[in-house]
């Protein structure tokens, strides 16, 4: 196990000083009862993230409005980005499972769990400057990505695309939420195709709710959507 934690924080570019935190981050709720599962610091890995990307976005993209700089976001810390970036790293490879669910391809949930637990153990061991270097380093195609599609065409032109191709028709979206004050006023937004929710999308305007809306219902529907070139 010692030499594998060794291969894999090569992969990582991080050293850790207390290697059973990489251990524990790697430990599935799901396997024998050796030590703790990865739960905890896949819930302190999960605000790491969040935070990272948000002031990178913040930095990077001084004249976005917040509503754009959620979006990409949201695309960015999604259960599909953060798995794609644990299956680049090998996380699968190295996870600590029950017989059951070990396998060569992981579901998403488990892989993205993984990647946040790593994030959380890397702060827990090394701060927040280690923690947010791995993270941006590992995700910074994912974000250069989403920038990208942002200005490419919109989700909501792509679901239409996909539906009509498919013959099931055009997507439904509906307001089903309003909060906040009315000058800081955030939509929820549910889209529906042939009668059936697929995705939910939040935004300061309804434009951007229902454009996150159609980002999630393609992620449902077409998981490989992005990597097909939209």
């Amino acid at each position: 196990m010692e030499d594998d934690l060794g291969q894999l924080q090569s992969l990582l570019a991080y050293r850790f000083k207390d290697a059973s935190l990489l251990e524990c981050a790697l430990r599935h709720a799901s396997a024998p009862a050796a030590g703790p599962s990865n739960e905890r610091l896949e819930f302190l890995g999960d605000a790491v993230v969040g935070l990272a990307v948000s002031a990178d976005l913040f930095r990077t993209m001084p004249h976005a409005a917040e509503g754009e700089m959620t979006v990409i976001k949201s695309a960015v810390v999604s259960r599909r980005t953060l798995a794609r970036a644990g299956r680049t790293l090998g996380l699968g490879e190295h996870m600590i499972t029950d017989r059951g669910l070990r396998s060569s391809r992981y579901p998403v949930s488990v892989l993205a769990g993984a990647y946040e637990a790593v994030a959380g153990a890397i702060f827990v061991d090394g701060g927040l400057r280690a923690a947010r270097r791995f993270v941006l380093r590992t995700l910074r195609p994912e974000i250069e990505r989403a920038g990208a599609a942002r200005h490419a065409a919109g989700y909501k032109s792509i679901l239409q695309e996909r539906t009509q191709a498919e013959g099931k028709g055009l997507p439904a979206y509906e307001v089903v939420r309003r909060h906040g004050p009315d000058h800081r006023r955030e939509f929820e937004v549910l889209v529906r195709v042939e009668g059936r929710e697929c995705g939910t999308g939040r935004g300061t305007t309804k434009k951007e709710a229902e454009q996150e809306a159609a980002r999630e219902a393609l992620d449902r529907r077409y998981p490989e959507w992005d990597a097909e070139g939209g």
